[in-house]
């Protein structure tokens, strides 16, 4: 008699992003296609949430996945928070078992981090979109640019997230010195995505990056 092998492959573990807007949703959601990602889930949270209600949202949606891992990701501008606030909310977080992955002030800095970093801190980052600009044309943090003229923004920038992730936590530095909070919380995250997700599976994505 054949005894059949014990399968001790062991199954992946889950992840959850939830988004505080649309754009960011999209973006995500390349990246979930991008590197086939296949146990992650990107969702998209209501409208009109604040810190306190993103947190919620992303337990609740957490507990009925039942996922391993969530976070509720955000600009500041997205939600209207602020560095004492997200500071307050730190236990909060904790005891609702989720974390956060916050962009000061919007979440247009981490694309900038793919073309370098500010030398000094910036509380407005709208003199920087020109370099955007001029890397993704007609670049908006918009719906409609990642629906149509950023279809490809993330196959198209990726080649550098290993540098933008650098200048990240280069620039949070510069930024805790600032304001006693980091800028981002994007390399953790992305710690977290390789931890869960695996090394990115790129080898289906043969187009020309333009």
């Amino acid at each position: 008699m054949i005894k059949r092998k014990k399968n001790i492959t062991a199954p992946k573990q889950t992840m959850l992003l939830v988004c505080a807007t649309e754009a960011e949703a999209l973006y995500f959601s390349q990246m979930r296609k991008d590197c086939r990602y296949v146990n992650l889930t990107v969702v998209k949270a209501p409208e009109g949430k604040d810190l306190k209600g993103l947190i919620d949202f992303t337990a609740r949606e957490r507990n009925h996945g039942k996922f391993d891992s969530a976070w509720a990701l955000f600009g500041f501008e997205d939600i209207g928070t602020s560095v004492d606030e997200i500071k307050a909310m730190e236990e909060y977080t904790e005891k609702k078992k989720i974390r956060l992955c916050w962009i000061n002030p919007r979440f247009d800095l981490w694309f900038v981090f793919h073309l370098g970093a500010p030398s000094s801190y910036v509380s407005d980052i709208a003199p920087l979109e020109a370099r955007l600009g001029e890397a993704l044309p007609g670049f908006e943090m918009t719906p409609e640019y990642f629906l149509t003229k950023g279809l490809n923004t993330h196959i198209r920038l990726f080649p550098r997230h290993a540098t933008a992730d650098i200048n990240a936590r280069n620039y949070n530095t510069l930024a805790k010195a600032a304001t006693g909070l980091e800028a981002t919380t994007m390399p953790s995250l992305n710690e977290d995505i390789t931890a869960i997700c695996g090394t990115a599976d790129m080898s289906h994505n043969q187009k020309v990056r333009r």
